[in-house]
């Protein structure tokens, strides 16, 4: 006997189904899909119990005749392809024909549609059984109904998430797909409430732009800048990026030839280009698209489509310098114009004049530097000293010794000596000379200050006077809501207002109302969950805030402090469990110790 079985076409259809429908909302990615393809310049999404009872898709598309529409849950059944070379560039949102097939095998389907108005047919299948065919009156266009959804799989129902979650994220990929196509119409009801409804506007720059700001804001729209750029054989790389004042680490989008996905590969070259750039983790917003010949992208890589491979190896080079480009505006650079030097001595330069008292930086002039403390550098005598360094600006400060104490108890004296180029905190010791970087010693000393609150037994909230009113997206105001009980315990206070307003009237005592806002709209535009326990999110919001405080909270380069506010700083901060790296890893402290500066004069 043989222990090798073939399965059954009922079995393989719900095995292969958990391969493309994971819950409603891939439910409604597949539909939709198949909406935009049909050609639909208006889709209509009803949903009831977040999809888990009730998901129904109507557009305006093209509609399929009799034999049509029953071959369409067949599997690999598709008008989207015929050879392998169609495979090769693949111009539309699906082409497997495996969807309708798999969401037929694990819920009760209906579909009525119509090729011509009122040659309508309508087709009732139960878990991949086909129940009946009727003709039936329909207007030009598809509506397809999927009720109980993992009803005969019921270990895969029991996965799926609370209805809060689920209507989330199948909101999530209706606003992604609202982006992704400004010139089709969209509306999102569920249970009888509008949660979403977007006119057609066109299909360029400003229709994108639109379409966003009818999604996120007028006001968030405004903020963006635009960027587009041509390549090779009709590429283009286009889209907008944000600015540093409206920077919302995880609203970002990316589209392939339309196609909504979260590919890593881009995501990484945008964060690696941010940080080139801008030298910074707190990330922009990202509407970008990417429109390239259909044969040098392979989509044929996931069964839910949700990554692609780009034939190209230096497409990946003109991507980073358009993002550049882009955040470069965004932060509001452009070139200089290069100009040529007149009048100046060929030579090198090299200040004169030690014991000459200044009175600034620039010398005795108040702003001009005198000829006469200039002189030009004599390179025939090599060997020589040519030139002395300049009197010192200001005297090292007359301080108390500043106390270094971590976790390893360590206590040693420190004498405070200034402050270099606003950005430095210069600190002399008995065995070297301490060079701390005000900023990222600021980041540590508010990010374990948050820490210390967040573990106390009761959150410490302090109520604003005015309240912040956050403009969300359908899907983020969902998120918010999703976790109110636990933000509540953390020192938040929230409040759910029309339009997709959010109303913060409370947030806890340590952050400011400005870091507070940061912080939420960074938590309301994750993509995961959200069944997190207050722990869990105590954790994100840590790690929220040590992202954010790097051009937020903490004290900025070339930001002048006073002794005063230099002596408080290391103090708070050598009083802290790790005063030697930030929240990111980077070093807070560098030494240079005796010997080796000794070292580098010749003196050992």
């Amino acid at each position: 006997m043989t222990t090798i079985q073939i399965l059954d076409d009922r079995l393989i259809s719900q095995i292969a189904a958990g391969e493309v429908v994971e819950r409603p909302a891939s439910v409604v990615k597949e539909l939709v899909e198949n909406s935009i393809d049909a050609g639909a310049r208006s889709i209509r999404v009803d949903l009831e119990a977040g999809g888990k009872r009730s998901i129904r898709v109507v557009d305006d598309g093209l509609g399929m005749e009799r034999n049509d529409a029953l071959l369409a849950f067949d599997r690999h059944a598709t008008s989207k392809i015929v050879s392998f070379d169609d495979l090769q560039g693949i111009a539309t949102l699906g082409f497997r024909g495996e969807a309708l097939a798999a969401i037929a095998a694990v819920a009760r389907v209906e579909m009525t549609t119509a090729a011509e108005p009122g040659e309508g047919h309508s087709i009732r299948i139960d878990g991949g059984h086909i129940r009946s065919v009727e003709p039936t009156a329909h207007p030009r266009g598809t509506v397809v109904e999927v009720r109980s959804l993992f009803f005969n799989v019921p270990a895969r129902r029991k996965f799926l998430k609370t209805v809060r979650t689920e209507l989330r994220r199948a909101t999530e990929v209706i606003q992604g797909y609202a982006l992704a196509r400004p010139e089709i119409g969209f509306t999102l009801t569920h249970e009888g409430r509008t949660l979403l409804e977007v006119s057609p506007a066109g299909d360029d720059l400003d229709a994108a732009r639109r379409r966003i700001g009818e999604l996120f804001g007028a006001p968030a729209s405004r903020e963006l800048v635009e960027f587009s750029r041509q390549g090779p054989g009709g590429e283009r790389i286009w889209g907008f990026v944000g600015n540093r004042k409206q920077g919302r680490g995880r609203r970002i989008f990316t589209f392939v030839n339309r196609r909504l996905l979260r590919d890593r590969t881009v995501i990484a070259a945008f964060y690696r280009t941010v940080r080139e750039s801008w030298r910074s983790e707190d990330f922009p917003g990202l509407f970008l698209f990417l429109d390239i010949p259909p044969e040098e992208v392979d989509v044929n890589v996931h069964p839910q489509k949700a990554e692609v491979r780009f034939r190209d190896g230096r497409f990946f080079g003109r991507l980073s310098s358009s993002l550049q480009e882009a955040l470069e505006r965004a932060r509001g650079e452009e070139p200089a114009p290069l100009v040529e030097p007149h009048g100046l001595p060929s030579a090198p330069l090299a200040w004169q004049g030690l014991g000459q008292r200044s009175e600034g930086w620039l010398g005795s002039g108040g702003g001009q530097i005198d000829s006469s403390e200039i002189r030009e550098l004599d390179m025939s005598r090599p060997g020589e000293p040519v030139g002395r360094l300049a009197d010192v600006a200001f005297a090292p400060l007359a301080r108390a010794a500043v106390p270094l104490s971590g976790r390893s108890g360590e206590s040693r004296p420190f004498r405070l000596l200034g402050q270099y180029k606003g950005t430095l905190i210069l600190l002399e010791g008995p065995d070297g000379l301490y060079l701390i970087d005000q900023h990222v010693a600021h980041e540590r000393v508010l990010y374990e200050r948050f820490r210390r609150q967040l573990t106390e037994t009761v959150v410490r909230s302090q109520q604003l006077l005015e309240p912040i009113l956050m403009q969300l997206a359908p899907a983020e105001a969902m998120r918010l809501a999703e976790m109110g009980p636990d933000l509540e315990q953390l020192g938040f206070s929230l409040s759910e207002m029309s339009g997709n307003v959010m109303a913060v009237t409370a947030t806890p005592a340590v952050l400011t109302p400005g870091l507070a806002e940061q912080m939420l709209a960074n938590l309301a535009s994750e993509t995961s969950d959200g069944e997190a326990t207050a722990e869990d999110l105590k954790e994100r919001l840590l790690q929220a805030l040590a992202a954010s405080q790097s051009c937020r909270a903490a004290v900025k380069m070339h930001h002048q402090l006073s002794a005063e506010e230099m002596e408080s700083l290391m103090t708070e901060l050598f009083a802290a469990g790790q005063p030697f790296a930030c929240p990111h890893g980077r070093p807070i402290v560098l030494k240079m110790a005796d010997i080796e500066l000794e070292r580098r004069f010749g003196r050992r």
